[in-house]
């Protein structure tokens, strides 16, 4: 059965247009019948469909319909929409779906009007890229390959042109920004042409036309040349003055370690340089990754927030309750979590107070580093903007009187900034590096003391007495600050509860009338729940005789309509037995008349079709055949006659060319002088008569 959060779904989801159902949860759990939702999915699937100007699903009442019928038609359309029991257990959906099961009936409207754009948008795609079934013997057939692939063609022009339309909604571009750009630019073609016609009309007049043509077109080519030139230039003049900021830059610390090495002492450098050290190592190993993974943080979220579909008002309430009972559970856990600390650990509540001092202590110095580093850089380039702009404009007129005074007090009021802000960013690089070297040397010492005070205790007997006493100090010290803050804490809870106890008494004050009328309300709705259950009584009972009779009259239409395909199919064969019946007949009457003769029109037929009657043509066929046979079995008998003699001679021949080409290789080697031993000893035994 559907979970009560799936039914408050569907019932929110059947509430809205187009569906516009009345329908509750608990009329969705108790009272909708199962035949009602069923006429629900076939509304659903007609609007999904809505799209396909045949579809089989429009305005269909399931009353009206056989249940074969039905159940055929939405399971076809549901595993059109990949819905999993569709595609994994058709059949087994198909007999959920006859025996109106309503756990099936539930989840197959749930998961319909759960997405139901996306389930429009399949069904509109399905209704162009559905592949036509082609029975095999038919499959071989030139033309309907042809026109499969003229379909598959067709499909995918249709695929990338409804993707450049999923573009161009997602881009927003609607159709009457488009119409105006399109307008606005028709006319600005109109203006640029009767300008080119104007301009044609006034060149036509001037004298050697073609040759001031030919000079434009080179000209325009040239300035086209030039402006390209001139980007690359600005662009080398780009990287030469990031170059010479550069190496300004080095110039500049090369100076400023120069003078410290000049100014100051090796330790003092040394100092320095392992404060600097220090102070990059905290950056890289605990400010940069805080940042770089807030970021990556941040950047999953927004991820994630994309890749998610877009959501209803339905979902951003059930999350915006979700964050708020999210919070007052925080809000709870940290109260009790204060307790506890208040009540069980003051001296561990201490400690963490003072590294949180600490800790907000030293992320406040890195951000005042980092935002004095980030000014000095900003500093050091306009620095270096000012110089490249001197350099620049060197021949251009020097500053003089007034102009050439603010100038240099501006310089002055700068450069005032610029050391001050420097010095800042000395001392708290400074401070940072005394802040952390004075936190190892006091964590040193007191790692010192603690040995030195637990050896101590061990000699005299007394393990953990300093730390028992430190502790009764430090809770001594601290009992009075504690009751202070929980002084405050009560203060403020007070005020909260108050505000509170004012808030809910003006809620409930305006409430009042509300409430009264609620009451009114309720006494109504319980008089109208009564009627209703009878109403309903008398609903139930006639709809079951209006049922048993439905089902009564439908068996008897099912086997009226079946008697009546049976005779039309009967009907149909016996007229086209007829038919064939008379065309047969047709032909022996124009046979007859053609074997009779006297009719003019047959005799014209005859001399255009080159013979009298059928049966003449047909008999001189057989002649000729019985002629053509008789002949190739005489050839045949020849041939098996001649075959063995012919095969002999074959092989005779074949002996006489071995017995050639034998002699023509001898008689080759005695040309040579290679066989002319063997030729005389062939002499030799040669009888001559």
């Amino acid at each position: 059965m559907a979970t009560p959060a799936d039914l408050k779904l569907l019932a929110e989801r059947l509430s809205a247009p187009p569906f516009s159902k009345t329908w509750t949860v608990i009329q969705l759990h108790d009272t909708i019948t199962p035949i009602q939702l069923l006429q629900c999915i076939s509304d659903v699937v007609s609007n999904i469909d809505q799209a396909n100007l045949q579809s089989p699903h429009r305005n269909v009442d399931i009353r009206n319909e056989l249940p074969e019928d039905t159940v055929a038609r939405l399971s076809d359309f549901l595993r059109m929409l990949k819905f999993k029991d569709a595609v994994s257990n058709f059949d087994e959906l198909g007999q959920n779906l006859f025996e109106l099961e309503r756990k099936t009936l539930f989840s197959t409207l749930l998961f319909l009007v759960k997405d139901f754009e996306i389930h429009k948008k399949r069904a509109y795609l399905a209704l162009f890229l559905s592949i036509p079934e082609v029975p095999p013997e038919f499959s071989q057939d030139q033309m309907i390959v042809d026109l499969i692939t003229q379909i598959s063609s067709a499909q995918e022009e249709f695929k990338s042109s409804h993707k450049w339309l999923d573009g161009l909604k997602q881009s927003g571009n609607n159709a009457a920004v488009i119409k105006r750009e399109i307008q606005q630019m028709e006319e600005e073609k109109q203006q640029v042409m009767s300008k080119v016609a104007k301009l044609q009309k006034k060149v036509e007049g001037v004298a050697n036309c073609n040759q001031w043509l030919e000079a434009a077109r080179n000209l325009r080519m040239e300035q086209q040349s030039e402006a390209e030139i001139t980007e690359r230039i600005k662009d080398q003049r780009m990287q030469v003055t990031n170059a010479d900021q550069k190496l300004n830059k080095a110039i500049q610390e090369l100076k400023n370690v120069k003078a410290n090495l000049t100014s100051a002492s090796p330790d003092a450098f040394f100092a320095k340089m392992q404060e600097e050290y220090k102070m990059n190592r905290f950056l890289s190993e605990e400010s940069l990754p805080k940042t770089v993974e807030e970021i990556r943080s941040k950047i999953r979220d927004l991820s994630s927030i994309l890749a998610e579909p877009a959501m209803s008002e339905s979902d951003l309430t059930a999350i915006e309750k979700e964050i708020s009972e999210t919070n007052l559970r925080i809000a709870q856990l940290a109260e009790q979590k204060m307790t506890k600390a208040s009540t069980s650990d003051a001296n561990l509540a201490l400690f963490r107070q003072q590294a949180a001092i600490i800790s907000r202590k030293k992320e406040g110095a890195v951000q005042r580093l980092s935002a004095l580093t980030a000014e000095l850089a900003v500093l050091n380039t306009q620095w270096a903007s000012k110089q490249d702009q001197i350099k620049q404009s060197s021949g251009t007129k020097m500053l003089k009187g007034e102009d050439f005074k603010r100038y240099v007090s501006e310089l002055r009021g700068k450069s005032t900034n610029f050391k001050r802000k420097k010095a800042e960013l000395s001392e708290l690089m400074a401070e940072y590096g005394i802040l952390q070297r004075t936190g190892e040397l006091l964590q040193t010492k007191e790692t010192a003391l603690q040995d030195m005070i637990h050896a101590i205790e061990q000699k005299r007997g007394v393990v953990g007495f300093h730390a028992a006493q430190e502790t009764l100090e430090k809770v001594s010290e601290k009992k009075s600050e504690i009751d202070q803050v929980k002084g405050r804490t009560l203060d403020e809870i007070s005020e909260i509860i108050q505000t509170l106890l004012n808030t809910i008494n003006e809620k409930k004050n305006m409430l009042a009338p509300v409430i009264q009328e609620l009451r009114q309300l309720r006494q109504d709705a319980q008089e109208l729940e009564i009627n209703y259950l009878e109403k309903k009584r008398i609903y139930d009972a006639t709809l079951i005789g209006v049922e048993s009779e439905t089902t009564k009259m439908d068996q008897e239409m099912k086997g009226n309509r079946q008697d009546i395909i049976n005779d039309q199919s009967r009907y149909h064969y016996i007229n086209c037995m007829h038919q064939l019946a008379e065309i047969s007949q047709d032909r022996v009457m124009a046979e007859m008349k053609s074997y009779i003769g006297g009719d003019e029109m047959i005799e014209l037929q005859q001399k255009a079709r080159g013979f009298k009657t059928y049966r003449e043509h047909y008999n001189k066929k057989i002649v000729e055949h019985e002629h053509h046979v008789k002949a190739l079995r005489e050839q045949q008998k020849k041939v098996k006659a001649e075959h063995e003699p012919n095969m002999k001679q074959i092989g005779m021949f074949a002996d006489v060319c071995k017995l050639l080409a034998l002699k023509y290789e001898h008689n080759n080697r005695v040309l040579n002088g290679e066989g002319q031993a063997e030729t005389g000893i062939v002499t030799m035994d040669r009888l001559v008569l």
